[in-house]
Order: structure tokens, then sequence, then C-alpha cells
């Protein structure tokens, strides 16, 4: 049996900590149509896809279970309080469960934390109680500007503090660390993305443990299937 911070890792409880993406711009509707059957096979959390596979993948997953999940002002969070709340809405309206804004880089860079802070408490409005998982983009930041925009997120009141897009790379793991310290002790959860063709179940775990409640990855299904060999591996161990 392997357990962190009091659960035990099975290939199911491990899949609810898993969102499986695919947002690249020139994704097909065949390739939208395996994520979602890899989704519903391994029953994860979620299914995040940009806004035009949106009905799609709401239709699929009508009575699973599986979260529908979007990007919002995907991949520069360069747009106005009000597009990015209208992206929201409109969202909603077509049935999506989760919401992931970018957040505006350049602002933070800049030093205009009111204003991130003010885009954050937009979306989080519009959004109507539903989770949101605001992305830092960690590769475009120094690490003062990163817990800068971790703060904006507590501050403005988001569910979620997201590591990347997956467009430039993520975070190493003492990073993962140094946020999930941060988050601790706030309502802001963590989800670790942007490892790319890194992911594997060993950084998966890593993340868990370090304080990461969700992962969000293309590789989910990999993950999932390497689990039994970790399992046998680290038989016995608890890592609280």
């Amino acid at each position: 049996m392997l357990k962190i911070r009091g659960k035990e890792m099975n290939a199911k409880t491990l899949a609810k900590h898993i969102e499986i993406s695919l947002v690249k711009p020139e994704t097909t509707l065949s390739q939208i149509k395996e994520l979602v059957d890899t989704c519903i096979k391994y029953e994860v959390n979620a299914c995040a896809v940009n806004s035009n596979h949106l009905e799609y993948i709401v239709e699929r997953l009508e009575g699973t279970g599986i979260k529908p999940d979007i990007a919002i002002d995907f991949p520069f969070g360069t747009g106005t309080i009000e597009s990015k709340v209208r992206e929201i809405e409109d969202a909603l309206k077509k049935g999506a469960k989760l919401f992931d804004p970018v957040i505006e880089f350049g602002a933070i860079k800049t030093g205009d934390h009111k204003k991130v802070v003010e885009q954050i408490k937009a979306c989080v409005a519009a959004a109507a109680g539903h989770e949101t998982r605001f992305i830092i983009e960690v590769p475009l930041l120094t690490e003062d500007e990163i817990m800068t925009a971790c703060k904006c997120v507590v501050e403005g009141g988001g569910t979620y503090v997201k590591t990347a897009t997956g467009l430039n790379g993520g975070p190493d793991m003492p990073l993962v660390k140094k946020i999930a310290d941060y988050l601790e002790n706030t309502d802001t959860k963590l989800k670790i993305a942007g490892t790319g063709p890194f992911w594997t179940t060993a950084v998966a775990l890593g993340c868990l443990a370090a304080g990461a409640e969700i992962i969000g990855t293309r590789a989910g299904d990999r993950i999932i299937d390497e689990l039994p060999v970790f399992e046998s591996i680290f038989r016995n161990i608890e890592i609280i």
C-alpha cells in the first residue's frame, strides 16, 4: 500500500487528482475524441480543452462525473477584464464546470498587482461558484514574481494557482514545494501543469506529496498505468 498525505494511492484515487488536457491550436476533433475516451476510461477528475471543443466534450462527458474544463484567455492572458469575463460567461452557458484563466504576466512584471487582483476577482465572480485555476506561467516569471502572482490569486479568491500553460515549460520540484508551502495556510490550492513529456508517475506522486492537489497533464493514462510499479517498490511506505 502506498499512502500520500494520509490517502491511499491506487489507480482510482490517483485518477481523481488528474486532469487530462489537450489545448494545442492544431488539435483535431479526432484527437479530442481520443482524449475524451481516455478520460472516461480512467475516470479522471476533468477533461480540459480550448473553447472550440467545449460543447463536444460537455455532451460526451454528460453523466460520467468527469468535469469539462476550459482554458480562458489562453495562452497569453492579455485580454481585458471584460473579455475574460465574457469568455467565462459564454463557457458557463455551454456547460463548462471548471475554468483555467491565464493571468496577465506583464502586469505582474510591471508591478501592477492591483490590476491582476481585479481581473482575478472578476473571473471568480463570473464563474459563479465553480472552481477557478489561475495560470501564472512560472517559466516567464522570476521566483519573486511567481510568489507575487500566487499572492494575487489568493487575494483575488482563486480556487487554485496553476503553474503553467504547458507551452513554455513548467516548475521544478523545489518550486512546487515553495508554492505549496506558501498556499498551505490559505484557501487556495495548487494545480501543477507544464512539465510536458517529463511527466512520470514519480513526478506526479512527488507533486502530490509536496502539497499539490491536481495534476494537469496530457500523460494521465501513462501516469496511472505505471502506478502499480511504484506500489510494489514503495510497499507499506506512507508519505506524510
